[in-house]
């Protein structure tokens, strides 16, 4: 088990509350602009399904996660900084366009495989395609590949052989951030659509400051083989 959870999950989960608290305002306001970019799409997806227009929802959902999954850079790039205990570099993310090109193009590939697995096929592809690429943001804000083809080919490359430990951390932390979910339960208003925003703020910013420590652990574990 300690060759396939080369950082124990508890540790993830220390590290990623640690990472937030110390880095609260950029993270936090990284985390709001990218879910505010996916939340004005899905809301007019929703309208659009709710008019029966399926394929302009389908459209508007995945141009929505494209453009989230791409303005998500400087998230990724100030999660690694927290990660790694350094002060936060709120320019670095912006000083290289080629970064946010390059995000862009693995963001096409992954959101388009994750979206249409979710919708027609029972799910399995969108949970196949975050095992195999779901490390492209920290590879690409950490300029680890040239191009956003070989950044998704890096994250193939730090699961190899991990999968199925991959995949408990991926249940885990989903379910943690399910947790943002539960004002929803009470009731479908505007007071509990923002506070479940709020919360997955904060969820998802303690997520991805633990997903880039496991991405730390394991690009060292790639150096070594």
């Amino acid at each position: 088990m300690s060759e396939q959870f080369p950082l124990r999950i508890s540790a993830m989960f220390r590290s990623g509350i640690s990472g937030y608290v110390r880095n609260l305002v950029p993270l936090t306001a990284a985390a709001a602009v990218t879910i505010a970019v996916f939340g004005v799409f899905r809301f007019w997806a929703q309208v659009a399904i709710n008019d029966g227009r399926t394929f302009q929802s389908i459209v508007l959902d995945l141009v929505g996660l494209v453009l989230a999954g791409t303005i998500a850079l400087p998230w990724f790039a100030y999660a690694l900084d927290a990660a790694r205990d350094q002060p936060i570099d709120l320019a670095g993310p912006w000083r290289n366009g080629k970064q946010f090109l390059a995000q862009l193009v693995c963001a096409v590939f992954f959101w388009a495989a994750f979206l249409l697995g979710l919708r027609y096929l029972a799910g399995i592809p969108s949970i196949l395609a975050t095992l195999f690429y779901g490390f492209y943001g920290y590879v690409v804000a950490d300029r680890a590949a040239k191009g956003g083809l070989r950044a998704l080919g890096t994250s193939v490359r730090l699961g190899t052989k991990r999968r199925v430990a991959l995949f408990a951390i991926l249940a885990l932390f989903g379910a943690f951030n399910l947790l943002a979910a539960i004002p929803l339960g009470y009731d479908v208003s505007a007071l509990t659509v923002v506070f479940t925003l709020a919360l997955l703020t904060v969820t998802a910013s303690i997520t991805l400051v633990g997903g880039a420590c496991l991405y730390d652990a394991l690009t060292e574990r790639l150096g070594e083989q």
